[in-house]
């Protein structure tokens, strides 16, 4: 009997005793019946609206949507320092209860830091969120549609967690 390549390969390692375990099981025969012809009805194509059924439905015209982004103005940024890859947990609760997260990221190894912003990446992709370099080791991953109101960037910008404004 011809064994497939994993199959070989696992004998080769040793790891398949003298069963083997990867031969393909014969295939069992299905019976296929066709139905008897009484058990079949007929049902005429009768719209129910009055049409016929040759006439096509008319179109509606079709609104192009706004793609507004809201502010959550009564819902904070949530801080998330990062410590690990164990953290990108908590990151994808809140990205799913569509809260912005500050990633603070400054006192990471570069290559941790950069798993992390890659796993903040993958999460946004799927639904057209966003991911930005606020600062120096700091990243604001926003749900879709999601801003930062002033008043959210004015108390980050007090702690420390967003850019100073030029002006002020």
């Amino acid at each position: 009997m011809s064994k497939n390549f994993m199959g070989r390969m696992w004998d080769f390692l040793g790891l398949v005793e003298e069963e083997d375990a990867w031969a393909s099981a014969p295939p069992s025969p299905v019976a296929v019946t066709r139905p008897s012809s009484g058990n079949v009805r007929l049902i005429p194509n009768r719209p129910s609206d009055g049409r016929s059924a040759t006439t096509p439905r008319p179109e509606l015209p079709r609104i192009p949507k706004e793609r507004t982004a809201r502010s959550l103005i009564d819902v904070e940024t949530e801080i998330l320092q990062v410590d690990g890859f164990a953290d990108c947990l908590h990151l994808t609760s809140w990205y799913k209860a569509s809260v912005p997260v500050m990633l603070d990221l400054r006192f990471l190894p570069p290559e941790v830091a950069q798993g992390v912003v890659y796993y903040a990446t993958g999460l946004v992709s799927f639904n057209q969120g966003e991911v930005s370099q606020v600062g120096d080791g700091l990243v604001l991953v926003s749900p879709p549609g999601v801003t930062v109101s002033p008043a959210e960037q004015a108390r980050l910008e007090k702690i420390g967690m967003w850019p100073s404004s030029p002006d002020g």
